[in-house]
């Protein structure tokens, strides 16, 4: 399975010196990765880095109900149907509030901002 099987960009925006990029993929474990990537002054100024990357990752186990959810036989399905419902630029506030709606567990991974 290569990345073009089993991911999907659901947002990328180059608006003046900003760039922001949401993309999903499954692991070759069966995990669910969503990932958004800020990077511009906007986001220094933010997150006191630039580029600024957010991940939420679905363990497989947690992934496999979101196969029942959307009906599907395959976890490299996925992507391609995310990618029909949730694109824009605020698709992984609108992903986190699925996972939580249909109460499935996921980690967040995000560089601690120091200041």
């Amino acid at each position: 399975m290569d990345l073009f099987d089993c991911g999907a960009i659901l947002y990328e925006s180059q608006e003046g010196e900003e760039a922001l990029r949401i993309e999903c993929a499954v692991t070759s474990e069966g995990a669910l990765e969503v990932m958004q990537e800020s990077d511009g002054p906007l986001t220094s100024w933010c997150f006191e880095e630039s580029p600024h990357r957010i991940e939420v990752v679905v363990e497989p186990m947690e992934a496999e109900r979101l196969l029942e959810y959307y009906h599907l036989d395959e976890l490299r399905q996925l992507p391609a149907v995310l990618r029909l419902e949730y694109t824009g630029f605020d698709s992984f506030q609108r992903l986190r509030a699925l996972f939580k709606r249909l109460a499935i567990l996921y980690d967040v991974f995000e560089a601690e901002i120091v200041r």
